[in-house]
């Protein structure tokens, strides 16, 4: 009996009729419904969200890392090959780096001789490419003048080395070194009266020293 009366409720027609009826009572008691259901579904939603934007997070932090770990590249020194030979243990030709000084390379031909003379170098002075060095020793033999740097009793100022320069009055090692490089980078001297165009030879020096120079 029951059961026929639940069937016959359940009949479409009563179900329209129960709706048409109660219509209003079913939109107040059904919004509360819905608006759970939105809240609930936006919640989970969220939820499900924040993982990947954590995970986005920590890539674009492994790649700023990766990016900053970069090594730069680095500008390398070229080589340069000097000659060095004279009273040292080990003459030769030597490549060494660019701004090398002078002590270096002594060093790497094994150091100077026992009689080596010092007083006419520059231990710090940086080396060029294919610069030559001569160290001269102490021994007067090493001093004596070929017949290129001396003439009629004058110094060659073309072909004269720092020693045999030195032997002008008046000029020292530093002075004598200035001869040299003017030579290297200007080319030799034309007259006497040029070597005024070497820095520290001026009009005075000139006067004491023309009467020991040539050309």
């Amino acid at each position: 009996m029951k059961s026929k009366k639940i069937k016959d409720f359940l009949n479409t027609d009563n179900i329209i009729k129960l709706f048409r009826d109660h219509k209003e009572l079913i939109k107040t008691a059904a919004l509360p419904v819905v608006i759970g259901i939105a809240v609930l579904f936006f919640w989970f939603h969220g939820y499900d969200e924040e993982p990947q934007i954590k995970s986005n997070a920590e890539g674009t932090s492994s790649e700023s890392s990766q990016y900053s770990e970069k090594p730069d590249d680095s500008v390398q020194e070229e080589d340069i090959y000097v000659d060095i030979d004279g009273a040292i243990k080990n003459p030769g030709v030597y490549k060494v780096s660019e701004g090398t000084r002078l002590f270096q390379v002594i060093e790497l031909a094994g150091g100077l001789k026992e009689n080596a003379s010092t007083e006419s170098l520059n231990r710090a002075e940086t080396l060029y490419d294919g610069q030559k060095i001569t160290i001269y020793s102490t021994d007067t033999q090493n001093y004596e003048e070929s017949p290129n740097d001396t003439k009629n009793g004058r110094v060659n100022i073309n072909t004269a080395d720092s020693i045999t320069l030195q032997t002008i009055p008046g000029i020292g090692p530093s002075k004598a070194e200035r001869i040299i490089d003017y030579r290297n980078t200007e080319g030799k001297f034309k007259k006497i009266e040029d070597i005024k165009n070497v820095t520290g030879i001026g009009d005075a020096t000139f006067e004491n020293i023309k009467d020991y120079i040539t050309v």
